[in-house]
């Protein structure tokens, strides 16, 4: 995952331009997603807990998830008169793949209400290592978008 230190990012956001806080806010939304992951991970990992449990954290995880994918969205439209060649083609590789992701996404919501986990723990617990495991993959792909702004930020766009 693309890491920005507090210095690099001081030196970017001073400038104020928008590139640089889109890429500050993706920086803290990519984050937030990765703790989200980290606790139901945690949550799956062990003996089912309380449903009210396993729903804030579902539920929790979809809020970072929404928040991330939105700020794509923005991102994408962002870049999409600022770039062109390859960083279009990675960009359009993003995009496509977040589509993926949500359809993905809510087919496993769908295909697992709080009864279904109840009466199959284990085959939730599998079911939530496989979409988290495209999580993060889809989370690493979305990290080609912080060169891509930081090129911008440099250049005070």
């Amino acid at each position: 995952m693309y890491r920005f230190t507090h210095q690099q990012f001081s030196r970017l956001t001073q400038r104020h331009a928008p590139s640089a806080v889109l890429l500050e806010q993706l920086s803290g939304a990519h984050d937030q997603l990765m703790v989200e992951i980290e606790n139901i991970e945690r949550i799956t990992h062990g003996p089912q807990p309380e449903s009210g449990e396993i729903t804030v954290g579902r539920w929790r995880i979809s809020q970072a998830s929404l928040k991330r994918r939105t700020l794509a969205a923005s991102i994408h439209d962002f870049l999409a008169n600022r770039l062109d060649g390859a960083d279009v083609e990675s960009v359009k590789k993003v995009q496509l793949a977040d589509q993926d992701m949500m359809r993905l996404s809510a087919r496993h919501v769908g295909a697992w209400p709080i009864k279904a986990i109840s009466k199959d723990w284990q085959g939730y617990c599998d079911a939530s290592d496989a979409i988290r495991a495209h999580m993060r993959t889809q989370s690493c792909l979305s990290g080609s978008l912080f060169p891509l702004l930081e090129k911008l930020a440099e250049r005070g766009i």
